[in-house]
């Protein structure tokens, strides 16, 4: 039944004024003619789809006052490419919970107001800047999302890139952001002519690209993403930041109908960290499971954020043996989640969530900190501790500082108090290492390369690092009992250790007969399940002091059948 000519509908169905109805996050549920031709697009097309994300710029609500009268002027691309037009948008409440959009085409008033303004000659460059990223030319942020709840409202299928530039802060960091501009420069020229014809490229962020390739399928999604990715690393590099190359990382999320912008660039955000957690320079393609393992990292950060707040973590002590005598040196300082929450959280799952955000910087202070908070209380010579330092807090210049100030103002011995670095984090950033070594070595600290031999590529890089000693990796430890290549493993990296001066720890000891093999190549110290437990700190230091050093209660051998890397050992 076609409305009277004079009824509400049929006059916003003929007025030249576009008008929207939409929920109060700006989702159309309504649309007039006029809105849908301002949009490039039919009425149903319009319901369902972002109209801040279409007109971007778009007020998300009506003026807080709860005034009528202010207006937003945006600009937006004429959807058949032939510039852009000025819009007037105004938000107001309307009856159920909605939202009415009405929007004015002002393009004639405004280029007027700019000529008298002496501003019609800037006027294209003006407009350009809207949706141009200003260094690099590409569409912005605003002018990809529009592109891409554009292809989702007109139903077209196809795939949205995000790409992320493995440690592209380190370039701007070590030679100044001129530099990281025009690298970011080149990769953008780069990246625009390796993207394809028809194809939206973009930069999100400082170091984040964005792609929207409509119409095509997962398998060629994955081809362009490769293709970027090989033609990135591809460019040479060596007169930048001591790299040979850089790398990017890709999270592809295909989309179809029925979804929105947002949605999907979670989900390519999501694929993105599985990129970046399986070691980076490599595409990985948005599926459900990322966003489990997206949800669960969520909830594991924001149980490590309580902890810190509230005191859930609390500290083991694991001892280190002497061999000979069995008298105990010294304790491993091992963190443990311990708010009541389940599912219980070893350290090797909420460490690894801590250290892919800031708050591992928190906690290593935090261990340092109540060590020796710890050695104050307890002032007996023979209560020593080791703690480990993560890699990530190796960028943390301060942390040095912070340990010294906290040593000075406490008194604390500086010998009473050792600092655990894992031999790849060091390699890794060795700079950072060798200069976070050199001033806690130079007050009186022991520094200990951890887990060393994993990599052995470091042995060129020992005599730069002033290190104490070497804690042996325990994946050499298993089999050392029983002549197997182990043996020869170890007994190398003991004489190295020996040329250099440095004392030595084995790890992961499980049986005795290790301790035998031990002592016969050298290794005066030990620790591992089968020399003692690990135990809260709070309970061996409820015990008289003299107890510390004494042996500890040892444990039954671990056949090796079933010998497993101990749930106590530091990770």
């Amino acid at each position: 039944m076609t409305p009277p000519a004079n009824s509400p509908s049929a006059v916003l169905d003929t007025t030249d004024t576009a008008f929207a109805l939409t929920d109060l996050r700006a989702h159309v549920r309504w649309a007039n003619p006029a809105m849908s031709d301002l949009l490039g697009m039919t009425t149903e097309q319009c319901t369902g789809r972002s109209l801040t994300a279409l007109l971007a710029g778009a007020p998300d609500c009506p003026p807080e006052d709860g005034s009528d009268s202010e207006d937003t002027v945006i600009s937006v691309p004429r959807p058949d490419g032939s510039g852009h037009r000025w819009l007037e948008i105004r938000c107001t409440k309307a009856e159920d919970e909605q939202l009415l959009y009405r929007v004015t085409d002002v393009t004639r008033w405004r280029k007027r107001e700019l000529g008298d303004a002496g501003l019609a000659k800037h006027q294209d460059e003006l407009l350009r800047l809207v949706d141009e990223d200003p260094l690099t030319g590409l569409p912005n942020r605003r002018a990809l999302t529009r592109e891409l709840e554009r292809q989702l409202a007109l139903g077209a299928r196809g795939a949205f890139l995000l790409l992320d530039l493995d440690h592209f802060k380190d370039i701007n960091d070590l030679h100044g952001h001129p530099t990281g501009d025009r690298v970011m420069c080149t990769l953008a020229s780069l990246l625009r002519d390796r993207i394809g014809s028809g194809q939206v490229l973009g930069r999100l962020s400082g170091d984040e690209f964005a792609a929207v390739l409509a119409d095509v399928d997962e398998r060629a999604a994955v081809a362009a993403a490769d293709r970027l990715r090989n033609a990135i690393a591809a460019i040479p590099m060596s007169g930048v930041a001591g790299a040979s190359r850089i790398t990017v990382s890709i999270g592809i999320a295909m989309f179809e109908a029925g979804v929105g912008w947002d949605e999907v660039l979670a989900n390519a955000d999501m694929a993105l960290y599985a990129s970046k957690a399986a070691g980076r320079n490599r595409v990985t393609v948005y599926e459900q499971g990322h966003y489990q393992d997206t949800a669960l990292r969520v909830t594991v950060v924001e149980r490590v954020r309580a902890a810190l707040r509230d005191g859930g973590f609390v500290l083991h002590a694991m001892p280190m043996v002497k061999l000979g005598s069995g008298r105990v040196i010294g304790h491993e300082l091992l963190l443990r989640l311990e708010d009541g929450r389940e599912p219980r959280l070893g350290p090797g799952e909420f460490l690894l969530a801590a250290e892919r955000s800031d708050l591992v910087f928190e906690i290593d202070r935090w261990v340092a900190d109540k060590a020796i908070q710890t050695l104050v209380e307890h002032p007996y010579p023979g209560l020593r501790f080791n703690v480990n330092v993560s890699g990530r807090t190796l960028e943390d210049e301060d942390f040095g500082d912070f340990v010294l100030d906290r040593l000075t103002a406490a008194g604390v011995a500086p010998g009473r108090l050792g600092f655990e670095i894992t031999e790849t984090a060091a390699v890794t950033n060795l700079d950072a290492a060798r200069s976070l070594a050199q001033q806690l070595r130079a007050s009186g600290c022991r520094i200990t390369l951890d887990d060393f031999g994993s990599g052995f590529g470091s042995f060129v890089h020992l005599k730069q690092l002033p290190i104490t000693g070497l804690k042996i990796d325990g994946e050499f430890i298993h089999g050392i009992d029983y002549g197997s290549r182990d043996t020869v493993l170890v007994q190398g990296l003991v004489d190295i250790a020996r040329g250099l001066g440095l004392s030595v720890v084995a790890e992961w000891v499980e049986r005795a007969t290790q301790v035998e093999a031990l002592s016969r190549l050298g290794v005066r110290v030990a620790q591992g399940f089968h020399l003692g437990k690990p135990e809260p700190l709070e309970d061996l230091l409820a015990r008289p002091h003299g107890v510390w050093m004494r042996r500890p209660t040892l444990m039954q051998d671990v056949p090796p059948a079933t010998a497993t890397t101990p749930a106590g050992e530091p990770q």
